[in-house]
């Protein structure tokens, strides 16, 4: 088992950039520069918050299912967390017209689909059970999201702010991807 040092450092790195005002103009997925060549946006944009109080819930569930997910296995953490990256931003860029978008919410959804298909896939009935309502939670979230409403489930949106349904569900879709792939190995 490894101590979830990556994982902290970093949420620790994104609560950090939040003191440097130009990092999100420098971070932030834009979609005109993104097309222009500037590909570490497809990644970068995770790492940046528009404001504290979404970087808040975003960070407390990166630090929680991040460190669970690194003490079981650093690689998988690591690769959950850029496919989720990159599913997300293929997602923003084929799927909406979003010009920007910050934040590890993806992230979040990538790591929190993974951890409940993964007790979906246990011998254990109580976990089976737990992970298969998690997906059913996940499920309506997304559903709910690409429904419109602009209600945040679990953060309020400053104005003007919109939530990236195709971000989080390529996100938790790049968290599922990564645990079969995994699971198929083993």
């Amino acid at each position: 088992m490894h101590r979830p040092v990556l994982a902290l450092a970093l949420v620790a790195a994104c609560a950090g950039l939040m003191l440097f005002p130009g990092a999100v103009a420098a971070l932030e997925f834009v979609r005109a520069r993104v097309l222009a060549g500037e590909l570490w946006r497809l990644w970068s944009g995770h790492l940046v918050h528009a404001t504290p109080r979404l970087a808040f819930v975003d960070l407390c569930v990166l630090a929680l299912l991040g460190a669970w997910w690194e003490r079981r296995s650093r690689v998988v953490f690591l690769a959950i967390l850029g496919t989720s990256a990159l599913f997300a931003s293929l997602a923003l860029l084929a799927l909406t017209s979003f010009e920007r978008y910050t934040g590890s919410s993806a992230l979040g959804s990538g790591l929190f689909v993974a951890t409940a298909l993964a007790l979906a896939l246990e011998q254990r009935g109580g976990l089976r059970v737990l992970g298969a309502v998690l997906l059913a939670l996940f499920a309506a979230k997304c559903v709910f999201e690409a429904s419109g409403a602009q209600g945040a489930l679990f953060a309020a949106l400053p104005a003007g702010t919109l939530v990236a349904a195709a971000a989080h569900a390529a996100g938790g879709a790049g968290g599922a991807l990564v645990v079969l792939l995994r699971q198929r190995r083993a």
